[in-house]
Protein backbone atom coordinates (compact mmCIF):
# COMPACT_ATOMS: atom_id res chain seq x y z
CA UNK A 1 0.00 0.00 0.00
CA UNK A 2 2.88 2.72 1.00
CA UNK A 3 4.81 1.54 -2.48
CA UNK A 4 1.18 2.72 -4.33
CA UNK A 5 1.11 5.29 -2.28
CA UNK A 6 4.22 6.03 -3.49
CA UNK A 7 3.65 5.84 -6.83
CA UNK A 8 0.66 7.90 -7.16
CA UNK A 9 2.53 11.10 -5.43
CA UNK A 10 5.54 10.86 -7.69
CA UNK A 11 2.86 10.93 -10.53
CA UNK A 12 1.43 13.70 -9.10
CA UNK A 13 4.42 15.21 -9.10
CA UNK A 14 5.23 14.38 -13.18
CA UNK A 15 1.77 15.85 -13.96
CA UNK A 16 3.07 18.98 -12.25
CA UNK A 17 5.93 19.33 -13.62
CA UNK A 18 4.84 18.86 -16.91
CA UNK A 19 1.65 21.56 -16.39
CA UNK A 20 4.30 23.72 -15.25
CA UNK A 21 7.02 23.30 -17.79
CA UNK A 22 3.70 23.83 -20.71
CA UNK A 23 3.09 26.94 -19.20
CA UNK A 24 6.47 27.89 -19.40
CA UNK A 25 7.44 27.19 -23.30
CA UNK A 26 4.14 28.76 -23.69
CA UNK A 27 5.80 31.62 -22.56
CA UNK A 28 8.81 31.46 -24.43
CA UNK A 29 7.23 30.42 -27.63
CA UNK A 30 7.64 32.63 -30.54
CA UNK A 31 6.25 36.09 -30.75
CA UNK A 32 4.54 36.73 -33.99
CA UNK A 33 5.65 39.94 -35.70
CA UNK A 34 3.96 42.74 -35.49
CA UNK A 35 1.79 43.98 -38.65
CA UNK A 36 1.93 47.60 -39.79
CA UNK A 37 -1.45 48.59 -42.20
CA UNK A 38 -0.93 49.76 -44.88
CA UNK A 39 2.36 49.04 -45.99
CA UNK A 40 5.04 51.51 -46.24
CA UNK A 41 5.20 53.58 -49.36
CA UNK A 42 4.18 57.31 -50.89
CA UNK A 43 1.59 58.16 -49.33
CA UNK A 44 -0.54 61.20 -48.37
CA UNK A 45 0.25 63.37 -45.47
CA UNK A 46 -3.01 62.30 -44.11
CA UNK A 47 -2.44 58.70 -43.88
CA UNK A 48 -2.94 56.73 -40.04
CA UNK A 49 -0.71 53.46 -40.01
CA UNK A 50 -2.41 51.18 -37.79
CA UNK A 51 -0.19 48.46 -35.87
CA UNK A 52 -1.64 45.13 -34.73
CA UNK A 53 -0.02 41.09 -33.58
CA UNK A 54 -1.40 37.94 -33.68
CA UNK A 55 -0.17 37.03 -30.31
CA UNK A 56 -3.24 36.60 -27.83
CA UNK A 57 -2.15 39.81 -24.91
CA UNK A 58 0.70 40.65 -26.41
CA UNK A 59 2.17 44.36 -25.75
CA UNK A 60 3.20 46.34 -28.89
CA UNK A 61 6.33 48.79 -28.48
CA UNK A 62 7.08 51.62 -31.51
CA UNK A 63 9.50 53.85 -32.63
CA UNK A 64 9.16 56.52 -35.14
CA UNK A 65 13.14 57.79 -35.50
CA UNK A 66 14.57 54.74 -36.80
CA UNK A 67 15.57 53.10 -33.54
CA UNK A 68 15.21 49.71 -32.61
CA UNK A 69 12.34 49.40 -30.24
CA UNK A 70 12.20 48.16 -26.80
CA UNK A 71 9.86 47.35 -23.94
CA UNK A 72 10.94 50.48 -22.91
CA UNK A 73 9.92 52.74 -26.71
CA UNK A 74 6.03 53.81 -26.61
CA UNK A 75 3.29 51.94 -25.83
CA UNK A 76 0.80 51.07 -28.97
CA UNK A 77 -2.46 51.83 -28.43
CA UNK A 78 -3.86 54.24 -31.31
CA UNK A 79 -3.32 54.51 -35.35
CA UNK A 80 -0.53 56.70 -35.58
CA UNK A 81 -0.75 59.70 -37.55
CA UNK A 82 1.92 60.31 -40.38
CA UNK A 83 2.17 63.82 -41.55
CA UNK A 84 5.99 63.89 -42.42
CA UNK A 85 8.30 60.96 -44.27
CA UNK A 86 9.07 58.62 -41.59
CA UNK A 87 10.35 54.69 -40.54
CA UNK A 88 7.90 53.49 -38.14
CA UNK A 89 9.33 49.96 -36.21
CA UNK A 90 7.33 47.89 -33.97
CA UNK A 91 7.88 44.70 -31.50
CA UNK A 92 5.15 42.74 -29.90
CA UNK A 93 6.07 41.35 -26.19
CA UNK A 94 4.10 38.65 -24.35
CA UNK A 95 3.40 38.06 -20.50
CA UNK A 96 6.94 36.12 -20.71
CA UNK A 97 8.45 39.12 -21.76
CA UNK A 98 9.69 37.29 -24.95
CA UNK A 99 10.02 39.76 -28.09
CA UNK A 100 9.34 39.52 -31.19
CA UNK A 101 10.90 40.42 -34.50
CA UNK A 102 11.26 43.71 -35.20
CA UNK A 103 8.77 45.02 -37.88
CA UNK A 104 9.58 48.07 -39.94
CA UNK A 105 7.95 50.46 -42.92
CA UNK A 106 9.02 53.73 -44.52
CA UNK A 107 5.99 56.06 -45.16
CA UNK A 108 7.35 58.77 -48.20
CA UNK A 109 5.32 61.92 -47.79
CA UNK A 110 6.35 63.58 -50.70
CA UNK A 111 5.59 67.43 -51.31
CA UNK A 112 3.43 68.94 -54.27
CA UNK A 113 4.49 72.14 -54.46
CA UNK A 114 7.28 71.64 -56.87
CA UNK A 115 4.56 69.52 -59.25
CA UNK A 116 2.15 72.78 -58.91
CA UNK A 117 4.40 75.98 -59.69
CA UNK A 118 5.50 73.93 -62.64
CA UNK A 119 2.25 73.50 -63.78
CA UNK A 120 2.00 77.32 -62.77
CA UNK A 121 4.63 77.79 -65.33
CA UNK A 122 3.31 75.95 -68.78
CA UNK A 123 -0.49 77.15 -67.76
CA UNK A 124 1.14 81.05 -69.10
CA UNK A 125 1.37 79.49 -72.24
CA UNK A 126 -1.00 76.64 -72.97
CA UNK A 127 -4.09 77.78 -75.54
CA UNK A 128 -5.00 74.33 -76.75
CA UNK A 129 -5.07 70.59 -76.79
CA UNK A 130 -6.45 67.89 -78.80
CA UNK A 131 -6.21 64.40 -77.89
CA UNK A 132 -7.85 60.80 -78.43
CA UNK A 133 -9.52 59.71 -75.88
CA UNK A 134 -10.62 56.50 -74.52
CA UNK A 135 -13.24 56.54 -71.71
CA UNK A 136 -13.40 53.20 -69.59
CA UNK A 137 -16.39 53.29 -66.82
CA UNK A 138 -16.11 50.13 -64.45
CA UNK A 139 -18.86 48.96 -62.07
CA UNK A 140 -17.96 46.17 -59.50
CA UNK A 141 -21.37 45.98 -57.39
CA UNK A 142 -23.87 44.27 -57.86
CA UNK A 143 -22.18 42.79 -61.23
CA UNK A 144 -19.24 43.53 -62.74
CA UNK A 145 -19.64 45.60 -65.98
CA UNK A 146 -17.05 48.13 -68.20
CA UNK A 147 -18.69 50.37 -70.88
CA UNK A 148 -15.64 52.02 -73.16
CA UNK A 149 -15.99 54.85 -75.02
CA UNK A 150 -13.98 56.47 -78.17
CA UNK A 151 -13.39 59.86 -79.85
CA UNK A 152 -11.94 62.90 -79.43
CA UNK A 153 -11.40 65.81 -76.71
CA UNK A 154 -10.57 69.30 -77.50
CA UNK A 155 -9.52 72.11 -74.63
CA UNK A 156 -8.69 75.69 -74.91
CA UNK A 157 -8.41 78.52 -72.68
CA UNK A 158 -7.90 82.47 -73.50
CA UNK A 159 -7.33 84.72 -70.35
CA UNK A 160 -9.94 83.26 -67.87
CA UNK A 161 -12.05 81.99 -70.53
CA UNK A 162 -12.21 78.12 -70.77
CA UNK A 163 -14.25 75.77 -72.93
CA UNK A 164 -13.91 72.03 -73.22
CA UNK A 165 -15.76 69.60 -75.92
CA UNK A 166 -16.31 65.62 -75.68
CA UNK A 167 -16.71 64.16 -79.45
CA UNK A 168 -17.52 60.48 -78.90
CA UNK A 169 -17.84 58.66 -81.65
CA UNK A 170 -17.87 55.08 -80.44
CA UNK A 171 -19.53 53.37 -77.54
CA UNK A 172 -18.44 49.32 -76.70
CA UNK A 173 -17.04 48.78 -80.24
CA UNK A 174 -20.74 50.33 -81.96
CA UNK A 175 -20.98 53.94 -83.41
CA UNK A 176 -22.40 56.13 -81.02
CA UNK A 177 -22.27 59.61 -81.86
CA UNK A 178 -22.58 62.13 -78.89
CA UNK A 179 -21.17 65.02 -78.35
CA UNK A 180 -20.48 67.09 -74.56
CA UNK A 181 -19.52 70.87 -74.74
CA UNK A 182 -18.55 72.61 -72.22
CA UNK A 183 -18.36 77.03 -71.80
CA UNK A 184 -19.72 79.16 -70.23
CA UNK A 185 -20.37 77.46 -66.94
CA UNK A 186 -23.02 75.06 -68.61
CA UNK A 187 -22.97 71.70 -70.40
CA UNK A 188 -24.38 70.61 -73.28
CA UNK A 189 -24.74 67.44 -74.65
CA UNK A 190 -26.21 66.68 -78.32
CA UNK A 191 -27.71 63.16 -78.72
CA UNK A 192 -27.64 62.26 -82.65
CA UNK A 193 -29.33 59.37 -82.64
CA UNK A 194 -32.04 60.48 -81.32
CA UNK A 195 -31.80 64.26 -82.37
CA UNK A 196 -31.80 66.02 -79.13
CA UNK A 197 -29.80 68.49 -77.52
CA UNK A 198 -29.45 68.75 -73.38
CA UNK A 199 -28.39 71.76 -71.60
CA UNK A 200 -27.25 71.64 -68.01
CA UNK A 201 -26.49 75.36 -66.50
CA UNK A 202 -25.23 76.56 -63.60
CA UNK A 203 -22.09 74.16 -63.84
CA UNK A 204 -19.47 76.64 -63.13
CA UNK A 205 -18.75 75.02 -59.84
CA UNK A 206 -16.86 71.81 -61.47
CA UNK A 207 -15.51 73.89 -63.66
CA UNK A 208 -12.56 72.10 -62.44
CA UNK A 209 -13.23 68.73 -63.04
CA UNK A 210 -13.30 69.87 -66.88
CA UNK A 211 -10.05 71.24 -66.62
CA UNK A 212 -8.11 68.52 -65.02
CA UNK A 213 -4.54 68.65 -66.52
CA UNK A 214 -5.24 70.79 -69.53
CA UNK A 215 -4.27 74.41 -68.67
CA UNK A 216 -5.01 74.49 -65.21
CA UNK A 217 -2.67 75.75 -63.33
CA UNK A 218 -1.27 74.78 -60.00
CA UNK A 219 -2.69 77.65 -58.19
CA UNK A 220 -6.47 76.80 -59.84
CA UNK A 221 -6.16 73.55 -59.04
CA UNK A 222 -5.04 74.67 -55.64
CA UNK A 223 -8.41 76.76 -55.12
CA UNK A 224 -10.57 73.53 -55.60
CA UNK A 225 -8.50 70.61 -54.38
CA UNK A 226 -6.76 68.98 -51.07
CA UNK A 227 -3.53 67.54 -53.48
CA UNK A 228 -1.06 64.71 -52.52
CA UNK A 229 1.96 64.23 -54.70
CA UNK A 230 2.05 60.23 -55.05
CA UNK A 231 5.62 60.51 -56.97
CA UNK A 232 6.76 59.46 -60.30
CA UNK A 233 5.01 56.77 -62.97
CA UNK A 234 5.80 56.07 -66.86
CA UNK A 235 2.54 56.12 -68.94
CA UNK A 236 2.67 55.52 -72.57
CA UNK A 237 6.52 55.74 -71.80
CA UNK A 238 6.47 59.18 -70.94
CA UNK A 239 7.49 60.02 -67.37
CA UNK A 240 4.38 61.61 -65.43
CA UNK A 241 4.03 62.65 -62.20
CA UNK A 242 0.98 61.43 -60.22
CA UNK A 243 -1.30 63.24 -57.82
CA UNK A 244 -4.28 62.68 -55.78
CA UNK A 245 -6.66 65.12 -55.07
CA UNK A 246 -10.13 65.29 -53.18
CA UNK A 247 -12.67 68.43 -53.89
CA UNK A 248 -12.83 70.89 -51.24
CA UNK A 249 -16.38 71.50 -52.17
CA UNK A 250 -18.50 69.30 -50.12
CA UNK A 251 -21.21 68.94 -52.57
CA UNK A 252 -19.00 67.69 -55.12
CA UNK A 253 -16.75 65.79 -52.68
CA UNK A 254 -20.24 63.82 -52.12
CA UNK A 255 -20.66 62.46 -55.40
CA UNK A 256 -16.65 63.08 -56.13
CA UNK A 257 -14.84 61.90 -53.26
CA UNK A 258 -11.15 61.46 -55.24
CA UNK A 259 -9.26 61.92 -58.26
CA UNK A 260 -6.01 60.66 -59.75
CA UNK A 261 -4.03 62.66 -62.69
CA UNK A 262 -0.90 61.38 -63.84
CA UNK A 263 0.57 64.37 -65.58
CA UNK A 264 3.27 65.05 -67.79
CA UNK A 265 5.04 68.26 -66.68
CA UNK A 266 6.62 69.46 -69.63
CA UNK A 267 3.78 69.70 -71.56
CA UNK A 268 0.90 70.73 -68.31
CA UNK A 269 -1.36 68.24 -70.07
CA UNK A 270 -2.80 64.48 -68.27
CA UNK A 271 -1.73 61.63 -70.19
CA UNK A 272 -4.50 59.12 -67.31
CA UNK A 273 -7.07 60.11 -64.70
CA UNK A 274 -9.36 57.92 -63.02
CA UNK A 275 -12.31 59.60 -61.16
CA UNK A 276 -13.84 57.61 -58.25
CA UNK A 277 -17.28 58.10 -58.08
CA UNK A 278 -19.24 58.03 -54.08
CA UNK A 279 -21.26 54.74 -55.85
CA UNK A 280 -18.93 52.73 -56.09
CA UNK A 281 -17.94 53.29 -59.80
CA UNK A 282 -14.86 54.83 -61.34
CA UNK A 283 -13.88 56.47 -64.66
CA UNK A 284 -10.48 55.82 -66.47
CA UNK A 285 -9.47 58.36 -68.98
CA UNK A 286 -7.05 57.22 -71.42
CA UNK A 287 -5.43 60.45 -73.60
CA UNK A 288 -2.93 59.94 -76.51
CA UNK A 289 -2.14 61.43 -80.02
CA UNK A 290 -1.91 64.49 -77.94
CA UNK A 291 -1.24 67.96 -80.19
CA UNK A 292 -0.84 71.31 -77.96
CA UNK A 293 -1.27 74.68 -78.88
CA UNK A 294 -1.91 73.73 -82.16
CA UNK A 295 -5.07 75.46 -84.28
CA UNK A 296 -8.51 73.85 -83.53
CA UNK A 297 -11.54 72.76 -85.66
CA UNK A 298 -13.75 75.61 -86.45
CA UNK A 299 -16.15 72.99 -85.41
CA UNK A 300 -14.75 71.93 -82.09
CA UNK A 301 -16.99 73.41 -80.05
CA UNK A 302 -20.13 73.32 -81.85
CA UNK A 303 -22.39 70.56 -83.66
CA UNK A 304 -25.15 70.26 -86.74
CA UNK A 305 -28.49 70.25 -85.30
CA UNK A 306 -31.79 70.86 -87.87
CA UNK A 307 -35.59 72.06 -87.25
CA UNK A 308 -36.77 68.26 -85.95
CA UNK A 309 -33.59 68.68 -82.79
CA UNK A 310 -35.57 68.63 -79.73
CA UNK A 311 -33.74 71.07 -76.92
CA UNK A 312 -34.10 69.88 -73.68
CA UNK A 313 -33.09 72.35 -70.80
CA UNK A 314 -32.49 70.91 -66.97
Amino acid sequence: MHLRRTFVFAGLIALFLITTLAAVAADEAAVATPELSPAGGVCCSTQTVKIIDATPNATIYYTTNGETPTNSSTKYSAPIPVSKTVTIKAIAVNTGRVTSAVASATYTVLDPDWVLRKLDQTAKTFRSTTADFEFDSVETDPIPEKDVQKGTVYYERKGNAFQMAAHIREEDGKPVPKDYVYSGGEVKLYEKLINQVTTLSKLSQYESWFMLGFGASGKDLEQKWEICYLGSETVDGVKTEKLEMVPKDPAIRKNLPKVQLWIDLDRGISLKQILYFASGQYKVCFYFNIKVNQALPADAFTFKTDKQTVFVNR
